[in-house]
């Protein structure tokens, strides 16, 4: 199946030259090839990292370069090439099957940056004392990127955003004890200025975080209901289900996908779907990293599957219906088909009431953290931040370290409540190797029983 044919003959300003570079290698490349695809990138990065009102590093990171994917004799190549090395891609993938006169394309100069990191002093409240330590960083990204294909796909497109996170960590008996928080801005003015209460009111949630983790008492194993609040809900979804319909993933037919695929594995009361449009999503884009137009994806309709993500060698591959989710981390990278923003809609429950704790307690979850499912049996292990545990009579305890892990099937069978409240989070997602952005966005949800245990 090819991939759909998107038409844009121009791209935002200053990408102009990116799309005659694409052009460029399509012109060499596709008449030997049954498809070809050229993607060309140029992206700066900017990282600043402060301790404590005072600034320890400034990192600044540029990518440019191109990507050519090809299919020829029933085999798929990929190959990068960085900017001083394009003059031999006519070369490529095999001497004499394409012209190799001509010149090389002319590359854009690189855009002027007008990011504005939040100064140093801004991220301190006025009630910092010394027992808190504050380590900050901001992410800056603009990146530019043009796609051509010989299916007529000619598009390039640029986005602009920041993502900053707090790690605060206090003292208390001798021990210390961490606390995190984050906030995303995109969009054309992403990073040009900043409101000072806003460094300040991030950085006091990652504080408060802290202090709940230093009164934090109880530990062991434990099987209670389990309520994930606003995003948590998602993420953990994501986990579950989100990677298994991801299209290579969801052909492999694996022991824990095919079971998954079966009626009933998924609760009728269930919906997902990846939604790229979003305006404030970390994972959204009008077109995919291979010029595909971004559009909503159900994964999940009411417990019944719906269609996998692809990237155009998975849809060509294994004939699934092109979705827009070739994704990559950079130009050297392959593109892979990957979520963007994973959302659940709201539900009918009162968050009170989903959290009435049952003869065992109860746990919250405010963050899922570090963790993996593994696709072939299923199992899974998830670290949970911003605890609490309501005690059977309605008291709240904060709960530290804690480890979530169970059986996936037998989790999302457990699904019985879903909030009317709403929620988003960005976070980083990895597989292959490859680090990209991911929006969360949903209500809070009651699962039955889980497995977890605290430190």
């Amino acid at each position: 199946m090819a991939a759909t044919t998107t038409q844009q003959t121009t791209g935002p300003a200053g990408t102009e030259s990116l799309l005659e570079a694409a052009q460029w290698a399509i012109d060499r490349l596709g008449p030997s090839a049954h498809y070809a695809q050229a993607y060309a990138e140029r992206t700066v990065e900017v990282r600043v990292e402060c301790l404590d009102g005072e600034v320890l590093a400034t990192c600044v990171e540029p990518r440019e370069g191109l990507a050519c994917m090809v299919r020829q004799d029933g085999r798929w190549r990929h190959r990068a090439f960085s900017v001083a090395d394009l003059s031999s891609l006519p070369r490529w993938p095999a001497a004499g099957q394409a012209p190799a006169t001509g010149d090389t394309p002319c590359w854009p100069d690189a855009p002027e940056l007008d990011f504005a990191p939040v100064a140093a002093q801004d991220w301190l409240g006025q009630d910092v004392v010394p027992a808190h330590s504050l380590r900050t960083m901001e992410d800056f990204t603009l990146r530019s990127i043009a796609v051509v294909d010989t299916d007529g796909v000619r598009t390039a497109t640029t986005s602009r955003f920041v993502r900053r996170r707090v790690e605060a960590t206090v003292t208390h008996d001798g021990h210390r004890y961490r606390g995190l928080n984050r906030w995303l801005e995109r969009g054309p003015q992403a990073g040009t200025a900043y409101h000072h209460a806003v460094p300040r009111d991030v950085a006091r949630a990652a504080v408060e975080h802290a202090h709940d983790s230093a009164r934090a008492r109880l530990g062991g194993r434990h099987r209670t209901p389990v309520v994930f609040g606003p995003s948590a809900a998602v993420g953990l979804l994501h986990e579950l289900i989100g990677h298994a319909l991801e299209g290579d993933n969801f052909a492999l037919q694996s022991d824990y996908v095919t079971k998954l695929r079966k009626p009933g594995a998924v609760p009728a009361s269930v919906t997902l779907y990846d939604d790229p449009t979003l305006a404030d999503g970390y994972g959204s884009y009008d077109f995919d990293d291979e010029g595909i137009a971004g559009g909503v994806t159900t994964l999940v309709s009411d417990g019944e599957l719906g269609t996998p993500l692809s990237s155009v060698r998975t849809s060509q591959r294994h004939g699934h219906r092109p979705t827009g989710n070739g994704r990559r981390r950079d130009y050297r990278a392959l593109p892979l088909p990957r979520a963007s923003n994973t959302v659940v809609p709201r539900g009918s429950d009162s968050p009170d009431a989903l959290l009435t704790p049952s003869a065992e307690g109860l746990l919250h979850v405010g963050c899922l953290g570090a963790g993996m499912i593994h696709l072939t049996t299923g199992e899974f292990h998830f670290a949970a931040l911003n605890c609490t545990y309501v005690t059977p009579d309605g008291h709240r305890v904060p709960v530290r370290d804690v480890s979530l892990f169970g059986d996936a099937l037998e989790t999302l069978a457990r699904v019985e409540g879903t909030g009317t409240d709403f929620g988003g989070d960005s976070v980083t997602c990895g597989k292959q190797g490859q680090m990209i952005g991911i929006g969360l966005f949903s209500p809070s949800m009651r699962f039955s029983a889980l497995d977890w245990s605290a430190a």
